[in-house]
């Protein structure tokens, strides 16, 4: 790392100039305070609000597109299925839990009280 440093200090070619008389330090500070002081285009300013407006603009684009992004669709469901039908008998009371999951997957339990394994 010192190396570096020494090569870099070795090839400054501003090292080993004067530093700068006093008229020509007023002078650079003179000029930047002339610049500083002008006063700026209408132009440069109607660029400035574009900008902003610009900027505005995308993030409420952003912001309306992430939200129908992540808006769950309607749900769809078919109408009619045609499920094979079972006879129960009267006596027995059938009792069964249904799951429906977002996917359209459908799982059924129907509980049976007289079954024998």
């Amino acid at each position: 790392m010192n190396e570096l440093r020494d090569w870099l200090r070795d090839g400054d070619p501003v090292a080993s100039e004067p530093p700068l008389s006093e008229m020509d330090r007023r002078r650079m500070r003179q000029a930047i305070v002339t610049v500083g002081e002008t006063q700026q285009s209408p132009f440069a300013d109607w660029v400035r609000g574009s900008w902003g407006v610009a900027t505005v603009v995308i993030g409420l684009t952003i912001a309306v597109g992430t939200t129908r992004w992540f808006t769950p669709g309607p749900d769809v469901r078919q109408a009619h299925v045609d499920a094979p039908s079972v006879a129960v008998p009267e006596h027995v009371t059938r009792r069964q839990v249904q799951l429906i999951a977002p996917g359209g997957t459908r799982v059924i339990w129907i509980f049976n009280a007289d079954f024998k394994p």
